[in-house]
């Protein structure tokens, strides 16, 4: 035991030689420029009254304090049925099923799903929960250049039309903020026989109409075979569905071992689920208010370390892993996070900044004046 302790102490020590070790920290009240909190809904006292006043009000059968197994065997629940039909159709839809987390749902969706002698084409850029899912498929996996269609083609070229093919995006990356070519992408599926995937952890709540992501704002539920909507961003809260057919639902329920084996979430956190579903359809004015200030922000950053972003994810660069903690370290009084090597490759080292509704434009311009 005592050399296993000794491993671990020697391995954490060279992380921390190679400037890569990792600490948790408290925002401690400092102005908040680091968290997904897009619309400020986990702070929103209106959306806090309605999640206590919706759980009390539900019989005493439904309000136990856990969900006491996973979902095939003790854990389902008429609550998480009515959630998930009401998620479902919000979202332009057949079903939703709902996960404990994106990194769940990402995990048992890519992993279960392509099969052996199929192919996953995959952008550069995917989440680690993708690519975690990637390295437990079968399937064999391609990356083609960050949002670069031509070499997406390039290597599509290479499997006769008999090879199944998945392209897998996100719709808003979330280390950079830039935007997928989702058009572009449906007609390449099209042309292809290829299956879609997106991941719209960034834009579920965010864009549509009423906060239903960037593939309903454009038309395209129909020709994206599964959608990934997280709710630990937009939405304030936690936890994820995969939308899709009724046989992707039922695979899943089947096939997915980060659903099998997980217990359900807990009635609380399904009944919260509910009523920031029913609340987000009356939030134009902060997603409204989100995009002024994203619009704010462009017009007053300067310095060409700057990303080019026009989504709530903005990037400052700075080159090397200390360097980039110095910079944020600088900037004490906002809380903003440093992301470095081995999260983004090196080179590209940040300062990762999300914007808010609840953003102040004093806010906005003092965190620049603070960078540049």
């Amino acid at each position: 035991m005592e050399n296993i302790q000794q491993q671990l102490i020697d391995l954490l020590e060279s992380r921390r030689k190679e400037g890569l070790f990792r600490q948790l920290s408290v925002l401690d009240g400092r102005t908040d420029f680091c968290s997904n909190d897009y619309l400020g809904l986990a702070g929103d006292p209106v959306l806090a009254a309605s999640i206590a006043r919706d759980f009390e009000a539900l019989p005493a059968e439904a309000r136990k304090n856990g969900a006491t197994g996973s979902r095939l065997i003790s854990g389902h629940s008429s609550l998480i049925e009515q959630f998930e039909k009401e998620c479902a159709a919000f979202h332009g839809s057949e079903t939703a099923l709902l996960f404990s987390s994106g990194y769940d749902a990402n995990i048992g969706l890519i992993s279960s799903l392509p099969q052996e002698g199929d192919v996953i084409f995959c952008d550069k850029l995917l989440h680690a929960s993708l690519i975690d899912g990637l390295r437990l498929s079968k399937a064999e996996r391609r990356i083609f250049k960050h949002n670069n269609l031509d070499d997406l083609v390039h290597l599509l070229d290479q499997y006769p039309a008999e090879t199944r093919k998945w392209i897998v995006v996100e719709s808003v990356y979330s280390m950079d903020g830039d935007v997928a070519p989702l058009r572009a992408l449906v007609e390449l599926k099209n042309k292809y026989q290829a299956v879609l995937i997106v991941d719209e952890a960034h834009s579920g709540g965010v864009y549509g109409t009423e906060g239903q992501g960037l593939v309903y704002e454009l038309g395209l539920c129909e020709d994206v075979f599964a959608r990934v909507i997280t709710f630990g961003k937009a939405w304030g809260n936690a936890g994820a569905v995969v939308l899709g057919s009724l046989a992707l639902k039922e695979y899943l329920v089947n096939f997915a071992r980060p659903f099998i084996y997980s217990t359900a979430p807990t009635p609380a956190h399904v009944s919260a689920l509910l009523s920031t579903l029913h609340y987000l359809p009356s939030q134009n004015e902060a997603r409204q208010k989100l995009q002024e200030n994203i619009a704010f922000f462009r017009a007053n950053c300067h310095s060409d370390a700057w990303g080019d972003s026009q989504t709530a994810i903005q990037t400052f660069f700075v080159t090397g892993n200390e360097a980039v903690r110095a910079k944020a370290a600088s900037a004490s009084e906002f809380a903003i996070k440093p992301i470095v090597f081995p999260t983004v490759a090196k080179g590209k080292e940040r300062i990762r900044i999300t914007l808010s509704a609840n953003h102040t434009s004093e806010q906005i311009l003092s965190l620049i004046q603070a960078l540049e």
